[in-house]
């Protein structure tokens, strides 16, 4: 007797790969950003959010809705402008006029109330400290790159100097002419057979 091959039963939904949209379930995935903001002064049963700028309240209560399963009662919008602030060209003179682009807020009211998890005390967890070197050498480096920046003294080196100037003042370290401190030798015959 000749054996047949089984065929794996399909499991229950299954769908071939050409079956119609219609028949496949949709998955959509949010193409936008919503920023939470930390508003300690906002009762908790209200929260805030920094949303773009296309973004209407019942796009916020359908997305908190069906995302996060938050029943809200009311929404809030407001727009913030920005200052008006000028392009500097090369950093000098005087540019352009120009507003950066505005801010729109939504404050919702939420059924539940929301309390703000504590901030930690300790943050060496999250690298809290690097993050701020990495930003300010960022910073430093951004400078040292201006045009005007040649100018300028350069203030490390001027520390430094001057902290070796205090030692070598107070007697904590003592003063050697730079060739004696380098290790070079003058003590040489004297060329030209003068003795």
């Amino acid at each position: 007797m000749v054996g047949r091959a089984r065929i794996p039963k399909k499991p229950a939904g299954w769908l071939p790969p050409n079956a119609p949209l219609t028949q496949r379930k949709q998955v959509y995935l949010p193409n936008f950003t919503l920023a939470l903001i930390r508003t300690p002064f906002l009762p908790p049963r209200y929260a805030s959010f920094y949303v773009p700028l296309n973004f209407n309240k019942l796009d916020i209560r359908d997305y908190l809705q069906r995302l996060y399963g938050v029943d809200v009662l009311s929404v809030r919008s407001y727009v913030e402008q920005q200052k008006v602030t000028r392009l500097l060209p090369n950093g000098n003179g005087y540019g352009k006029l120009r507003r950066p682009r505005s801010k729109k807020r939504m404050t919702v009211e939420m059924r539940q109330p929301f309390v703000w998890p504590e901030q930690p005390e300790n943050m060496e967890a999250w690298e809290k400290d690097q993050f701020w070197k990495a930003a300010k050498y960022q910073q430093q480096s951004q400078k040292a790159r201006q045009p005007e920046s040649a100018m300028e003294a350069n203030k490390e080196e001027r520390e430094a100097l001057d902290e070796e100037a205090k030692k070598l003042l107070g007697g904590e370290k003592p003063w050697r002419p730079t060739w004696q401190a380098l290790g070079l030798n003058y003590d040489r015959p004297v060329v030209g057979g003068r003795p």
